[in-house]
């Protein structure tokens, strides 16, 4: 007989050794409803089920199971949430923009609150452009928090939002043109939380979302925008896969947008298409493409751009080229770029400071500036301890093979006391996150 959804998850709590109630304060879930989850007498909504496999730290298969229930049953959503508290959450979490300061808690905060447009599928009502404007805005208050907190703590917050708004689309009644715009939404959420899951380390996951927004931004019209999802996904290749197979996905995706794109989207697509030459050791395919970045990104009209090129600012576009040039060995290039580049980058955008420091770092080892390397790698590294950032992790580890053939000068030995302080403290840190639920369980159970 197949394993259910309630009977996988009790499977799992057992394993962990933590209560009914100790899992539901751990996955933000009413412990009522968890109850009622686990014997079968509710379905999990998509989001729910996300939140129980984190918790449990089941590796996407509970995630997994729901989305196949889904695809056989529709239920309906349980609870008391009226149109008011939708419209006062929206409110609130749009009025204000994230930054270094407020944004762990905005991402809590959109963890733990029903998004609003559950209200409308469990409204049974037929929805128009002013929920898909909603929809809209919340995916870029997203991104913007995206740019001050690492993937590790934003998973879970973009994978809810992904979880409800492909439900709106799939459960919710709408015109044509409506349901176009929500398939780019999705297909722009995808993208985000692929990224987001390829910034915590988790690289399937991201490959499934970035295939999936091809598809939905497709079905919605938005060429440019399923030729951002392949080029990401190009990008993630370049980084943890086959740099040959990323070539191949980066120029088809240019090519497929070049001509519905904007010059900026066109540039970013570039990027990645002279991202993906230099790393599989392509330096002149590698060079004409960061050419036609530059030539196309001084074409650019900000006022016709989507909203998700945002980002792609001139020092931007100077680490990517200054990054390109680290990778093919050419630090007398690559140093004054990277420098110059990045001098603007501090402490609210860490996680981007961090990995930035990293290349000028390496381009300064390349270059035999090994004290300047080791001052660099310093700062990268602080940063990178707060990021919650698996890339910014992986990065300064690359830097400590980088700088071992210097392990007896003074200043390397320092720099890597440092890294192995850091790497213990991280450790205790995923070690104490492991232990809190039997800790939790010990505790109410008089153990």
């Amino acid at each position: 007989m197949t394993e259910t959804f309630g009977e996988a998850v009790r499977r799992w709590r057992a394993a962990c050794g933590i209560t009914l109630r100790e899992l539901a304060r751990r996955a933000h879930v009413d412990p009522g409803h968890l109850s009622r989850v686990e014997s079968g007498r509710r379905p999990p909504a998509l989001a729910i089920a996300a939140a129980l496999d984190n918790a449990l730290h089941a590796g996407g298969q509970l995630a997994a199971l729901a989305t196949e229930a889904s695809g056989r049953v529709r239920w309906p959503l349980d609870g008391d949430w009226r149109r008011v508290d939708a419209e006062a959450l929206a409110a609130r979490l749009l009025a204000e923009s994230p930054t270094a300061d407020n944004a762990v808690a905005l991402a809590h905060e959109w963890l733990i609150a029903e998004p609003p447009q559950v209200y409308e599928v469990r409204a049974g009502r037929r929805i128009g452009a002013r929920v898909v404007d909603q929809v809209e805005r919340r995916v870029q208050q997203l991104r913007l928090l995206d740019d001050h907190v690492g993937g590790v703590q934003t998973h879970d917050v973009v994978s809810q939002e992904l979880a409800v708004t492909a439900n709106l689309l799939r459960d919710a009644s709408y015109t044509e043109p409506v349901g176009r715009r929500l398939l780019v939404a999705v297909g722009e959420l995808c993208q985000l939380a692929g990224y987001v899951a390829n910034d915590a380390g988790r690289y399937a996951e991201a490959e499934r979302l970035y295939l999936a927004g091809v598809r939905a931004a497709h079905a919605g019209g938005d060429v440019a925008g399923a030729a951002n999802n392949l080029s990401t996904l190009a990008y993630q290749e370049a980084n943890v896969g086959d740099p040959r197979r990323a070539v191949t996905l980066a120029r088809s995706a240019y090519r497929g947008a070049q001509h519905a794109a904007t010059a900026t989207a066109r540039a970013l697509l570039l990027e990645r298409v002279a991202w993906a030459h230099a790393r599989a050791g392509e330096a002149s395919q590698a060079e004409r493409a960061l050419g036609a970045v530059a030539e196309t990104y001084a074409q650019r009209q900000p006022a016709d751009d989507p909203v998700w090129t945002y980002w792609l600012s001139p020092d931007e576009v100077a680490v990517m080229a200054g990054r390109v040039w680290t990778q093919l060995r050419r630090p007398l290039r690559a140093v004054p770029i990277l420098e110059q580049a990045t001098a603007d980058y501090g402490e609210d955008t860490g996680r981007e400071t961090s990995l930035y420091l990293t290349w000028l770092a390496e381009s300064l080892v390349q270059a035999r500036e090994v004290e300047r390397a080791v001052d660099v790698a310093g700062r990268a590294l602080r940063l990178a301890a707060g990021a919650g950032s698996v890339r910014a992790d992986d990065r300064v580890q690359a830097l400590r093979r980088l700088l071992r053939p210097y392990r007896k000068t003074a200043c390397v030995e320092e720099f890597e006391q440092l890294a192995r302080e850091a790497t213990s403290r991280a450790m205790r840190t995923a070690d104490h996150a492991r232990l809190t639920p039997q800790l939790a369980c010990d505790e109410e159970c008089g153990g």
